[in-house]
């Protein structure tokens, strides 16, 4: 029977190969890891943010979302306008590059997920789906349930 030690063990080459995937396989290379990730969020969020949520949303310093902006806007991927409800932040909107961008990255990952799946006899895709799905929901609801015992903590 597998112990703890040898699933942790498997969990971390799991998600040391989705970091691998993520920093090297995408397009994200060329414009730099946090950059792309950014990207990519603006593009999913599909609305105007502020720096102020961006710092938020990724836990950063207002001058590290300045900067990571510089380089996008530079690059001519994000655009940035005075925000008409507080003149003094700025508001980050994707321009159709970026979208562009975005989609590109998203596109090469998604194909390199159908070339792993492509590796796996046709019989196991289902029981490794199974398999990962009742992990994944036993992951979820287990940080789930921590995260509310540390609010109740907090009050």
């Amino acid at each position: 029977m597998v112990g703890s030690e040898e699933f942790i063990e498997l969990t971390n080459r799991l998600q040391k190969l989705f970091q691998e995937r993520d920093n090297s396989y995408t397009l994200c290379v060329v414009i730099g890891e946090i950059e792309c990730a950014l990207l990519r969020f603006i593009h999913k969020v599909n609305r105007p943010l502020t720096m102020k949520e961006i710092a938020e949303m990724y836990d950063i310093s207002n001058s590290k979302v300045t900067r990571v902006l510089d380089n996008l806007e530079r690059m001519g991927f994000v655009e940035r306008q005075p925000s008409q409800i507080d003149r003094r932040s700025c508001i980050a909107n994707i321009t159709e590059e970026g979208k562009k961008m975005a989609e590109d990255t998203q596109y090469n990952l998604n194909q390199l997920q159908k070339a792993v799946l492509k590796k796996i006899p046709e019989h196991d895709i289902q029981k490794t789906y199974n398999y990962m799905k009742l992990f994944i929901d036993a992951y979820e609801q287990t940080i789930e349930k921590s995260m509310e015992i540390s609010d109740l903590k907090k009050v």
